[in-house]
């Protein structure tokens, strides 16, 4: 059978897919019935993974220099990186703001997370309505671009296969803007094992796989088998 083109960038948009699931989806309800201890365990989640993405927009020393600087580079600054950093810090402020607040009750959780999430949400759109448009003139072939770039970063961070099994259990769950919860998989992990080597895709593979419902696993491999073609199956 013939395989669907894979997306390169969707390792990290289909992140932003993640990310607003995330928000809308998991947290939102969580803050407004007051869960305080379902939300902390979901807020952990999210920001463990909001971190790897974001080491992967801004590159990690030593590793990646991330996707920002990636733009920057083909494209004479057009990127602005340095203000999308500036973004981060500021993001990162109103995240510790709700990690504070849940010393301080269900109404303080609250204040906090909506002021959160319409920064994130803001960030998120503004990074899309920026970086899209170049991705698209990136040379070819891209995954080399955003293998260097991009997922040595996010490996180099720590935490990436809380990364990768975050991402899939939300995008299994909850699909995508555009995509049914096996379309919005499939689209991420063809991308993922596109930039990664061997070695990684045997390591993360398992990883995708027990974060995934069996029918949606079955979904996604009916449309990439080329997923674990190659790949020992668990005993």
């Amino acid at each position: 059978m013939t395989e669907p083109d894979v997306s390169v960038p969707a390792v990290m948009r289909n992140y932003h897919e993640v990310l607003r699931n995330d928000l809308a989806k998991v947290l939102a309800p969580l803050a407004g019935s007051g869960d305080l201890a379902g939300f902390a365990t979901a807020w952990q989640a999210y920001t463990a993974a909001i971190a790897v993405h974001a080491a992967m927009e801004d590159g990690v020393p030593g590793a990646g220099g991330g996707s920002a600087a990636m733009l920057d580079f083909h494209f004479n600054g057009a990127a602005g990186a340095a203000a999308f950093k500036d973004e981060h810090v500021r993001e990162h402020a109103a995240q510790h703001a709700v990690t504070q607040a849940l010393h301080d009750g269900a109404a303080a959780v609250l204040d906090a997370f909506m002021a959160y999430r319409a920064f994130a949400e803001f960030h998120l759109l503004h990074e899309e309505d920026i970086m899209m448009p170049l991705v698209a003139r990136l040379p070819a072939p891209k995954a080399p671009l955003f293998a260097s770039w991009c997922l040595s970063a996010g490996i180099a961070h720590g935490g990436f296969e809380h990364f990768v099994a975050h991402g899939v259990q939300s995008l299994a769950t909850f699909g995508s803007a555009k995509n049914t919860p096996v379309g919005a998989t499939r689209v991420f992990l063809h991308s993922l094992k596109t930039l990664c080597t061997p070695a990684q895709w045997a390591q993360y593979l398992p990883v995708a796989r027990r974060a995934a419902p069996p029918q949606v696993w079955a979904g996604v491999l009916t449309d990439v088998p080329s997923l674990e073609a190659g790949t020992p199956l668990p005993a």
